[in-house]
């Protein structure tokens, strides 16, 4: 029986070992991951995870199904819409306890400043589903979403900010420092009936309110006037916390809807 364990790290997955590498799928740099090389890449439990948890109908009828094809080389996952067109994702880790590299002088300050208990808390927690999202991706339209998401200091890794971004995109409201990038890929974000289907379709509930009119963010929200980046160790502790939850949250979620709609799985947590 397959098992569909939502405490599973895959940091210590195994890769599948292949003479054609992880070749095929645009290249996609951003990672909030270590351990196998990058599990986004190259855990196969992860790939069979996504496949599992997004392949499902859509509001409008369509059924959404991004498959692994049969060679690595060939893409990570790809869904042929009705019309036979293909469109290419990848794997993403949506949490970040930020990468020495990625740390502003105040936020390497904060952490140098976590005791051991914090420290062992925050900087490397298990890679969980609950922290994994899909992303579309081409060759055409860079950045992607997984890349302009690390690399924009307005949003520095943040699913919070994220998520505000692309609620804006679908209110049709001001411009948002992820516009441009959700604009180039605004096929994808067509196939989602509005922000309160995309939510409940990548099992995002926690953060945002009942009403889904808007976001539950990390910390206290300026509109975009400052980084993402927590600047004090008070806020990376608030941040950490907060994303921690989010993780455990989103968890329970894909757990259950697995249960519910494939009872052939075992469930563990």
């Amino acid at each position: 029986m397959r098992v569909f364990d939502t405490s599973y790290d895959y940091k210590t997955d195994k890769p599948r070992k292949s003479k054609a590498g992880n070749a095929g799928l645009p290249p996609d740099s951003h990672s909030g991951t270590q351990g196998l090389g990058d599990p986004d890449k190259n855990s196969p439990r992860l790939r069979l995870d996504h496949e599992l948890l997004w392949t499902k109908k859509l509001a409008s009828g369509v059924l959404f199904a991004p498959t692994a094809p049969s060679a690595r080389r060939d893409g990570y996952l790809i869904f042929t819409d009705p019309s036979e067109a293909r469109h290419w994702y990848g794997s993403d880790a949506i949490t970040s306890s930020y990468s020495p590299r990625s740390r502003t002088a105040s936020l390497a300050n904060a952490i140098a400043s976590l005791n051991e208990d914090e420290r062992s808390r925050y900087l490397d927690p298990p890679y969980t589903i609950g922290s994994a999202m899909i992303w579309p991706v081409r060759k055409k339209d860079r950045p992607t979403m997984n890349q302009a998401r690390g690399f924009r200091s307005l949003i520095a890794d943040r699913m919070d900010l994220t998520l505000e971004c692309i609620r804006r995109h679908y209110a049709g409201e001001p411009e948002s420092p992820l516009a441009s990038v959700i604009n180039a890929y605004a096929d994808f974000f067509a196939l989602f009936d509005g922000f309160k289907e995309f939510v409940e379709f990548f099992h995002l509930q926690d953060l945002v309110t009942p009403d889904y009119k808007a976001v539950r963010f990390y910390l206290p929200f300026d509109n975009f006037e400052r980084s993402g980046t927590p600047a004090t160790k008070d806020e990376y502790v608030t941040y950490r916390e907060a994303t921690l939850e989010f993780i455990e949250g989103r968890n329970r979620r894909m757990a259950k809807w697995v249960t519910e709609h494939h009872p052939e799985i075992e469930v563990r947590q």
